[in-house]
């Protein structure tokens, strides 16, 4: 997951999408078969039939193949990277959306997202992950605060709100992505100090919107703190 997000980014330049998603299905593969091991050993319930477990899932990787074949190929056509093209295609990108101003960053964002045709039928929260699709694993299940928040975060950053510099380069791409976490386990907090500009205003535009009460709190030094957040935990 991480490498093809990083090659949305223009990063994993010497791989394609098709080769990514092989990979990708031949660790989850492994990963699978690595916990089953032993298994045999273990009284389980009858109706759990072991075999036929194993041969779906040494089916993996050619199951999932075909179903993600013709998406690869798609974004191995495009040429530039997914980011670059949604720029190229949209007119969004960073130099617009910092112009964007709390409060309400996430709704005004969205309306300019909604006048391109593509968008038309997409709701916010669908798009912005908070609510699944349909085709989603667990697509009725109620996402917690922390992936809402990861979600509307990613996306923020994907749009270029304040995104994270050189995504593309491994070691940058693993820091955002850690940024990332960060702010979804703060969600639990009453305070959120961070001296991270871009960190601090994708969090608090994405704690704004959900509704999450934690306090954020931006931290420069030789300087006051300045909060960047109209709510506070009770």
């Amino acid at each position: 997951m991480s490498e093809m997000l990083m090659k949305f980014y223009g990063g994993q330049s010497d791989k394609s999408f098709g080769e990514i998603f092989q990979q990708g299905s031949v660790d989850l593969q492994k990963y699978m078969m690595e916990a089953l091991e032993g298994i045999d050993e273990i009284a389980l319930d009858e109706t759990i039939h072991i075999e036929s477990t194993k041969k779906l899932i040494a089916d993996l990787p050619a199951l999932m193949s075909s179903q993600s074949s013709r998406v690869a190929e798609e974004l191995d056509e495009g040429g530039e990277s997914p980011v670059s093209e949604f720029e190229a295609k949209t007119g969004i990108g960073p130099v617009i959306l910092k112009n964007v101003k709390p409060p309400n960053v996430v709704e005004k964002i969205w309306q300019i997202l909604s006048g391109i045709e593509e968008f038309s039928g997409i709701g916010i929260e669908t798009f912005f992950g908070v609510k699944p699709r349909s085709f989603e694993a667990d697509s009725d299940r109620e996402r917690t605060i922390q992936e809402k928040v990861n979600a509307v975060y990613h996306q923020l950053n994907f749009l270029g709100y304040y995104r994270d510099s050189k995504m593309k380069k491994d070691r940058r791409f693993r820091a955002s992505f850690s940024d990332m976490t960060h702010a979804g386990v703060a969600s639990f907090c009453h305070f959120f100090l961070c001296r991270d500009e871009d960190l601090v205003m994708k969090a608090a535009a994405a704690y704004e919107y959900l509704g999450v009460n934690t306090r954020v709190l931006h931290y420069k030094a030789y300087k006051k703190m300045q909060p960047t957040a109209d709510t506070s935990a009770d």
